[in-house]
């Protein structure tokens, strides 16, 4: 999985001829770009970017991979497609759940794309958090979970849906900005913050992360829990404090100067959105639903 996104990644970077067009692109931030190509060339042994200037050339081997890379996505929605063309004709019913970043920037497009193509289906779409979302999996309430993170609840099954990352972010003209000309880690705990509620999986993504790089969650300064991406949005705009959002929540206010992006070394915090379902596979519209997305 990871090296199919580092090629998409590639594929797109080889296109835009630009790192900061990519990541706009892949709705990923610039470092993680840089990140994903350096990780292909380590495995490949080769470079496969020159800089000239501000602009990038393709090398002699980026120029191979490039060729083949096309071929290979080709092939991937190829496949895909005469997979789900198999399936073209289904009729039926799907309650889906999803967490508040996917329900909000990510479904309503593939969900308007779907009915496009399948218009006798009928959909259902609640916003939960994800803990909720394994919660009414369990209890049959949905057919079909997209969380932010995975847990290791045996009973469900967890499949990679979409690369994401978060980012931290606060109004363009937040003061303390002057005053973090060189961040680190440990400027964590004298940023005020606004964080996700219990049970959300952004929450748990961020606090497992700062864990492992020796924060302490607990003795961070909290400012505001508040329950949904739009409202942190909102209340940061309006203080001057810091909060963890997904990349593709902020497009419109990082190209509006409304909202900007604190890029700390070390704290780069990547994860997969996920489907989730009960364990014993997916018939019908929900299965069509899910290969629909995949694709």
């Amino acid at each position: 999985m990871d090296f199919d996104f580092r090629l998409k990644v590639f594929h797109t970077a080889a296109q835009q001829l630009n790192f900061t067009k990519t990541a706009a692109v892949l709705y990923i931030s610039q470092p993680a770009v840089s990140k994903n190509i350096i990780e292909l060339e380590k495995k490949l042994g080769v470079s496969l970017f020159e800089r000239k200037g501000n602009n990038l050339i393709l090398t002699k081997a980026g120029e191979i991979l490039f060729r083949y890379a096309a071929q290979i996505i080709q092939l991937y929605n190829k496949a895909d497609q005469e997979i789900f063309d198999l399936q073209s004709n289904m009729k039926g019913h799907l309650i889906l759940g999803a967490s508040t970043t996917i329900s909000q920037y990510i479904i309503p497009s593939l969900l308007a794309k779907f009915l496009n193509e399948h218009p006798n289906s009928h959909i259902e779409v609640s916003q939960y958090n994800s803990r909720a979302i394994e919660e009414l999996l369990i209890e049959n309430k949905i057919d079909l979970g997209i969380t932010e993170g995975a847990t290791d609840n045996r009973a469900l099954k967890y499949i990679p849906f979409m690369k994401d990352e978060l980012v931290l972010v606060t109004n363009s003209q937040n003061a303390l900005l002057k005053q973090l000309k060189k961040p680190d880690v440990l400027d964590l705990y004298r940023l005020p913050l606004v964080v996700r509620e219990l049970g959300s999986g952004t929450r748990s993504v961020i606090e497992n992360k700062v864990r492992c790089l020796g924060i302490d969650f607990s003795k961070l300064h909290i400012e505001m829990v508040l329950a949904s991406t739009e409202s942190i949005k909102r209340y940061i705009q309006e203080r001057d404090c810091f909060a963890f959002l997904s990349i593709h929540s902020i497009q419109k206010e990082i190209l509006e100067n409304r909202l900007t992006i604190l890029d700390i070394p070390d704290l780069q915090i990547e994860r997969y959105f996920h489907f989730t379902h009960v364990y014993g596979g997916l018939t019908g519209i929900p299965n069509q639903f899910l290969q629909f997305c995949m694709r």
